[in-house]
Formats: structure tokens, C-alpha cells, sequence
């Protein structure tokens, strides 16, 4: 390995509450990220490359967009999640979708440091570069695994839009403790912002950036759901939000607590915003 590349680490574990946070989150930002993706130029016939691939919803995007013509390789080193990827994928094998989407390969390794019998088309991930110590000598290594003028584009979540309008106690209590929690470990977990300046970092010139910010009143299925699962998993300490004890019947009527808050004042919940960042693969240097 080396030691100027290090080795990716995500801080929040995989552990199977945190497969299912990752599953519900994907359900809401899914289509957030077929669009970006498309956008980018991410289309038929491409081979590509989903590094920090988890438990697949990223690949399974790409496989969509490339079609029947094309492949993905879906890359991670948690055995856990490709467990899970794995699994998905042979049921979408069987369902009614079948043979629409690219093929689906899911392997375990170290990124950056994966080996590919030849260069990808083009390079996706979301979700990951905001987890690495050197996230722009990450992108730099991953990067070389793309063809000259093939496509790179991340997605990174952007945190400072987390809020309610208007402004509620509790839910407020609840997402500044995921704010709080998300600045800290070492890692930046709301790198969205910040994507762009990254890719220049890496030695790479964007060519478009979007971002989309997901919100929704109690009414939505999936917003209010995943904020209270993330705060579940990124705040398990005694001391509830609202200075109570967030253990037992208060822990399992959170959910009941903010939803009835947020009913009673009209608000709306808005979420992180989705960055997505994109650039063309360089032509390599001869020598």
C-alpha cells in the first residue's frame, strides 16, 4: 500500500441498523443521483467503476444508466455490505427489471488501491470521499483507473441546510446533534460544499457541478424517518435532544415526538444537499 494514499475507513460502521439507515437514505436521495449522474454524462455502454460501492444503491444507478451494453463494478473493502449488495442483486436478477440494466459485478478490496485489468469509462461514488484522512490524494490515485476523457463524478452531502422552517425544539435539538456529530472524528462528513475545490486539488477540472436539497413535511414517507435514524446512529449517548433521557419508551417515541411537533407548527424538514461534482479523466503524462 502506500503511504501518501491511505486506506479508506467509514467512520459509521456497518453494522445492520446502519445497512438499514444507508438503505432508507438511498430511497430518498436515489433519485437525486440517477439525475446528477445522467447530467454528468454517465450513459449506455459504459464501463464503470463505483468505488465505496456499500451496499450497492450507487451501482445499481450506474447499471441503469449504461444499459444492457454496459458493466459496473461495484468496489468495497466490508465484507458486510457486499454481503447485502450481493444479495440485492441476485433479486434484482430475478424480478421484473431483468435484463434492462448494465451487468453488476461487486468486489472486495482496499480502495484506492484496486488493480482493473484496464481502464473504466467512467468513475462514480457518493458518500465516500468525505470519509477519507486525504480525500484529495484519494480522488488523485482513483482517477488514474480512468480512461483519457472518460468521466469522474462524486456526490458529497452538504450539512448547512439541515434545519426546519419554521424553526421547531425539538427537531431542532435533533439536527444540530447530527451537525455536531457530523463535524466530528477527523473526517469532513459534509465535504458537499467543498467538492469542488477538492477535485481542483486533485489535479482535476470540473466540468458542472449540481445540487439538489430534499425536504418534506410529515406527510413524507421518508424524510422525517431517516432523520431520526441517523441521529440514532450518529447520537447514541443517554442525553436525548431535549435534555431528557434517550433510552427505552423515549428513544422508541421520538419519531411520534417530532413528527407531532413538527404537524403542530406546519414546518418542513430540509435535509442535507446533495452535491454532485464531475470532470473529465485527464490524458496520462508519456514518458
Amino acid at each position: 500500500m502506500r503511504p501518501d494514499v491511505p486506506a479508506p475507513a467509514y467512520t459509521l460502521g456497518h453494522a445492520p441498523a446502519e445497512m438499514d439507515r444507508l438503505l432508507l437514505q438511498a430511497r430518498l436521495y436515489g433519485p437525486v443521483t440517477a439525475r446528477a449522474f445522467r447530467q454528468a454524462g454517465l450513459g449506455p455502454g459504459m464501463r464503470v467503476l463505483d468505488a465505496g460501492c456499500g451496499a450497492g444503491d450507487v451501482t445499481f444507478i450506474a447499471a441503469e444508466a449504461v444499459g444492457p451494453g454496459g458493466s459496473v463494478t461495484g468496489v468495497d473493502a466490508a465484507p458486510e455490505a457486499l454481503d447485502l449488495a450481493r444479495a440485492r442483486l441476485s433479486d434484482r436478477d430475478r424480478g421484473p427489471g431483468a435484463g434492462r440494466a448494465g451487468t453488476v459485478d461487486f468486489r472486495r478490496a482496499t480502495l484506492p488501491d484496486i488493480a482493473l485489468d484496464e481502464p473504466v469509462d467512467a468513475l462514480v461514488g457518493r458518500l465516500v470521499l468525505g470519509h477519507q484522512d486525504e480525500p484529495a490524494a484519494f480522488l488523485r490515485r482513483l482517477a488514474g483507473l480512468v480512461r483519457p476523457g472518460g468521466l469522474i463524478a462524486f456526490q458529497e452531502f452538504d450539512n448547512h441546510a439541515l434545519r426546519t422552517v419554521p424553526e421547531t425544539p425539538l427537531a431542532g435539538a435533533v439536527l444540530r446533534s447530527i451537525g455536531e456529530a457530523l463535524r466530528t472524528g477527523g473526517k469532513d462528513r459534509g465535504a458537499g460544499a467543498r467538492l469542488y475545490s477538492l477535485f481542483r486539488r486533485a489535479g482535476l477540472a470540473p466540468a458542472g457541478i449540481s445540487a439538489t436539497t430534499p425536504m418534506g413535511g410529515v406527510e413524507d414517507p421518508l424524510v422525517l424517518p431517516l432523520t431520526v435514524h441517523t441521529y440514532r446512529t450518529l447520537c447514541p449517548r443517554p442525553s436525548g435532544p431535549d435534555g431528557g433521557t434517550d433510552t427505552g419508551r423515549e428513544a422508541i417515541g421520538l419519531e411520534d415526538r417530532m413528527r407531532a411537533e413538527l404537524d403542530a407548527a406546519g414546518a418542513v424538514l430540509i435535509m442535507p444537499t446533495a452535491v454532485t461534482v464531475w470532470a473529465t479523466a485527464p490524458a496520462r503524462p508519456t514518458t
